[in-house]
């Protein structure tokens, strides 16, 4: 093949007669199609623990088992972009009862466990009927996993270990993985699920090792489920001694052009504008390509020297310089810094003919634009509602338009990724956010929704929408829906109409308060804190609305009057107070504690001390207060008259005692 000269113009003719060399040669080849296998996906099934148990407190923390676990998985479930389908079963309170309260479907970690902010576990736990619940779920055409979250196991007289080995058989692949919580050993009645399956399982005696074994455990899951192998280029039988896609080692030497959209991301599958420069350096303005041809990928034979390529697919650049080498093929790859956006728009205007029949359609237009730019110059224009757009990485504003309807859309693209935007132009945009001040500065976590009437429903509402953000924007079809904003347990609810192609923005005046509390309980015997149950109750009626293990929670409410009651230790102390809170209010409570601490401990005759004991401690009214097996118990009680009961190996010895705020007591008993 002859050197390749710089393109000049008194060589334009000798130049074009190289491209379309070049182009024909292409055209024979026919590059081959991508090879590469779809991602894994997979669904992901957790199933929560909600028996009464998951309130007790894991050492290490300040949490309960309950809030621990559902922290931990809010951070490690995957987020809606990983391809990953996520669920959550949880069984319990009681032995007939485990609700799907998150169907499988691909959604950010945190809303799949969002359902578990107003859980109140209780009652036995039925861990085979949860794990059975969530077989339901599975998707046979895709890999699936469990993961099991329990402190303990079936306690309602099911096997466990039998609807595993079954599930197993019914799933290929599948996996069952634990978490034990607060426990130092597996249980081998909880364990088999996991020992069956081939899975994993953790043990989590203190709140940072369930923290990380719910990591771990998700971590194991997801690697098994999304499997992403990198794309390789597809042979294809030679043509004419060349190939369209490879290099071939026997042509000498060559360039060979790939491209794909970021750093890993999938290889580039639509013409891609290639324009290679007899170059060594970026070519001036006047200087002409030696090839310009559009193709995803090629190779063709190159004379040893220096080029400059360019690329460029829909928005995105790409400039790169290169050296042909006589030894081998040159292989350039093309990464484009953008991503995908599959637009699609929906609906359109149709004018009224005269008599009420309908009119011409208008046309739709749809326009990107730089988020950062305010000129209003537009970076594309296109007027076909279904499109691929292929984007720099950045923020933009696409809109769409059809005769007096229009919406308008944000989007963040990424290198590397692809994404859906759909614009609904018989919907309108409803924005939302809310005042809602607390101590001088406003509240900051909200939760809102947004409804239509459904009769059919529990209240005669469906919830249509929901986000946690602080001024969330919804498009919606046109139509009369309800709004509400949560934050804590103060509510607010709106109605509010939203017409095709309209934008409403609705600010929601929200009437809360703050209440943070903290108790003076004294510590336990080896001088750390008194586990503590803190209860908010409304009053009339009185009822339990709010609970927290914190050391010193906060509440946010609604004005009104309630009483904070904190319950220390295992035992019968207590503290309370009632209040009452104005809107805006913040306000710090400090709950005095009426308690006394005790020592007991038995002795035989001689005053040696007396093993195999079994303490019981009731009140003056005869309630049981206190259980246990240690040698010389210390705890905190209630200011009043208490009996003992100690059953040793020597026989039973019993005795009273009173103890009074403030105390300090040992109580010794003697074998008579």
């Amino acid at each position: 093949m002859p050197e390749i000269a710089a393109a000049s113009p008194h060589r334009a003719m000798r130049a074009w007669g190289w491209v379309l060399i070049a182009a024909l040669l292409v055209i024979m080849a026919a590059p081959g199609r991508l090879a590469a296998q779809q991602a894994g996906g997979g669904t992901l099934i957790v199933v929560f623990d909600s028996s009464g148990s998951m309130w007790g407190n894991l050492p290490g923390g300040q949490g309960t088992k309950f809030e621990v676990s559902h922290g931990a998985l809010a951070k490690a479930l995957p987020d809606a972009g990983s391809g990953i389908k996520t669920g959550l079963v949880t069984f319990g309170p009681g032995c007939g009862r485990a609700d799907v309260t998150s169907p499988p479907q691909a959604r950010d970690g945190a809303d799949t466990v969002a359902p578990l902010q107003s859980l109140n576990p209780k009652s036995k736990g039925p861990v085979t009927f949860g794990i059975e619940q969530s077989g339901s779920l599975l998707d046979a055409s895709q890999p699936n996993a469990i993961l099991l979250i329990a402190d303990g196991p079936d306690n309602c007289g099911q096997d466990l270990c039998a609807l595993a080995e079954r599930l197993s058989q019914e799933h290929a692949g599948l996996k069952i993985h634990t978490v034990g919580l607060g426990l130092d050993q597996p249980i081998p009645e909880l364990a088999c699920a996991s020992r069956l399956t081939k899975g994993r399982f953790y043990t989590a005696a203190t709140a940072p090792e369930a923290e990380a074994a719910i990591g771990k455990a998700v971590e194991v899951a997801l690697a098994d489920l999304q499997i992403r192998p990198k794309p390789k280029l597809a042979t294809r039988a030679k043509t004419g001694g060349r190939t369209g896609l490879q290099a071939d080692p026997k042509a000498g030497p060559q360039l060979v052009l790939t491209a794909q959209l970021g750093n890993g991301g999938e290889a580039v599958d639509k013409p891609v504008r290639w324009q290679v420069y007899k170059s060594a350096g970026e070519p001036g303005a006047e200087d002409l390509p030696i090839l310009d041809i559009l193709e995803p990928r090629f190779a063709v034979p190159m004379a040893v020297g220096d080029y400059y390529i360019k690329a460029s697919l829909g928005r995105a650049t790409f400039a790169r310089q290169v050296s042909v080498g006589k030894d081998e093929p040159t292989a350039v790859k093309a990464v484009f810094d953008a991503g995908k956006v599959l637009l699609s728009v929906d609906g359109g205007y149709s004018a009224q003919a005269p008599g009420g029949e309908p009119g011409a359609a208008a046309a739709t237009l749809i326009s990107v634009f730089d988020a950062k730019d305010n000129s209003g110059t537009p970076l594309l224009v296109s007027p076909y509602p279904q499109s691929e757009l292929i984007l720099p990485a950045g923020r933009f504003v696409v809109r769409a338009e059809s005769g007096p309807l229009e919406v308008t859309r944000t989007v963040e693209v990424a290198a590397g990724s692809s994404q859906e935007l759909d614009l609904p132009l018989n919907a309108g945009e409803l924005v939302l956010s809310v005042d809602a001040p607390i101590g001088g500065a406003q509240a900051t976590e909200f939760e809102f929704t947004v409804s239509v009437d459904d009769p059919d429903r529990p209240g005669g509402r469906r919830r249509v929408a929901r986000s946690v953000a602080g001024s969330p924007s919804f498009g919606l079809p046109a139509g009369t829906y309800y709004v509400e904003v949560r934050s804590g347990l103060a509510s607010v609810t709106d109605r509010v109409a939203l017409g095709a192609g309209k934008r409403v923005e609705k600010k929601l005046s929200l009437h809360v308060a703050r209440l943070e509390v903290l108790t003076d309980a004294p510590s336990g015997e080896d001088s750390r804190p008194q586990p503590i149950v803190y209860k908010l109750y409304q009053l009339n009626p009185l009822r339990v609305i709010e609970r927290s293990s914190q050391l010193s929670p906060g509440f946010v409410v609604a004005p009104g009057r309630y009483r904070i009651v904190a319950e220390i230790g295992a035992r019968n102390v207590k503290a309370a107070q009632d209040i009452e809170l104005n809107a805006g209010e913040l306000r710090k409570v400090a709950l005095g504690v009426l308690a006394g601490s005790v020592r007991l401990s038995v002795i035989d005759r001689d005053g040696g001390a007396l093993g195999g004991q079994f303490w019981e401690i009731s009140d003056a009214a005869g309630t049981v207060v206190w259980r246990t097996q240690l040698r010389t118990p210390a705890g905190l009680l209630a200011p009043g008259r208490y009996s003992v009961r100690c059953e040793t190996r020597k026989g039973l010895v019993e005795g009273t005692f009173e103890i009074a705020a403030g105390d300090a007591k040992t109580v010794e008993l003697r074998q008579q």
